[in-house]
């Protein structure tokens, strides 16, 4: 596996990749100076390492998901007030839309890609979200500080249907990192799996039909998604069309540093879809 490869896929412990040796700063007394000190521009994001250079503990600990999701940034949730790591967020921004008569209108609305800047978090809860759309509860995401010359909260507006928007653009995280293994048998990263067989520890497994076997009771270990319920029959049958997997009945995910991303965009569907309603609660104000 080369190190371009390696590259490739999102995972928030792997290693950034340099051309040639890179030699770290020291100062005069011949110590490694501290990243923290160490001038923007050389700065690296991340160890420069190659993945021949990892060892076990180390290559095992990249390809966990829970602690590539707890490796996130930490941020605050802005309407409960609890610090956690992203992956447990939902992030918004501010956009700008016309209305009939061209005026802009600012949104508070869900970031679109990784390259916007997000100016607030809320918990992934769909509870939580259904109470920021109660009595403008959403306003308290916008802080203190109204940026771009806005003084009232009431000039910015909620979208409609924010919550059909979240899960549409989540459910099409988890098909888009979910499709390049399935119309890649010869990976070996989705197996077909028998419930005869052991499941190893800490597995993932995807039932695909309506009657599907739980093991949560005997094993808890294993993590189980049920694509139906999380996906949809429609967006379902599209993900397996053109798949040897069409008449499977559940799928085995590997763990590993290629399918971290997808583990982490199932974690963050089921969480949405599954919240209970304690996690709405916040404290007073």
């Amino acid at each position: 596996m080369s190190g371009r490869q390696w590259c490739r896929w999102s995972s928030h412990l792997a290693p950034a990749n340099s051309r040639g040796q890179r030699t770290p700063l020291t100062n005069d007394h011949g110590l490694p100076v501290s990243p923290a000190l160490q001038p923007r521009k050389q700065r690296p994001a991340r160890e420069h390492q190659s993945l021949g250079s990892l060892t076990s503990f180390r290559k095992a600990v990249v390809a966990n998901p829970y602690a590539n999701a707890l490796a996130t940034p930490v941020r605050q949730c802005n309407f409960t007030g609890a610090r956690l790591p992203s992956h447990h967020l939902l992030p918004f921004t501010t956009v700008f839309r016309g209305d009939q008569k061209d005026k802009l209108i600012p949104y508070l609305a869900p970031v679109d890609n990784s390259g916007q800047t997000s100016r607030a978090y809320a918990l992934n809860s769909r509870h939580l979200l259904n109470r920021l759309g109660q009595r403008k509860n959403w306003q308290r995401l916008l802080g203190h500080d109204l940026k771009f010359g806005l003084k009232n909260r009431n000039d910015y507006q909620w979208p409609g249907q924010i919550e059909e928007i979240i899960l549409s653009r989540l459910r099409t995280s988890v098909v888009r990192k979910l499709v390049w293994f399935l119309r890649r048998p010869n990976a070996k990263l989705v197996l077909p799996f028998d419930s005869a067989k052991e499941c190893p520890s800490s597995a993932c497994i995807l039932y695909l039909g309506k009657e599907s076997p739980s093991r949560s009771l005997s094993d808890p270990s294993v993590t189980e998604y049920h694509l139906l319920d999380l996906l949809g029959q429609e967006l379902l049958v599209d993900l397996l069309n053109d798949t040897p997997y069409v008449e499977t009945d559940a799928l085995f995910l590997s763990h590993s540093y290629m399918t971290v991303s997808a583990h982490n965009a199932l974690s963050r569907l089921s969480s949405f879809m599954s919240s209970v309603e304690t996690t709405s609660k916040s404290p007073k104000t």
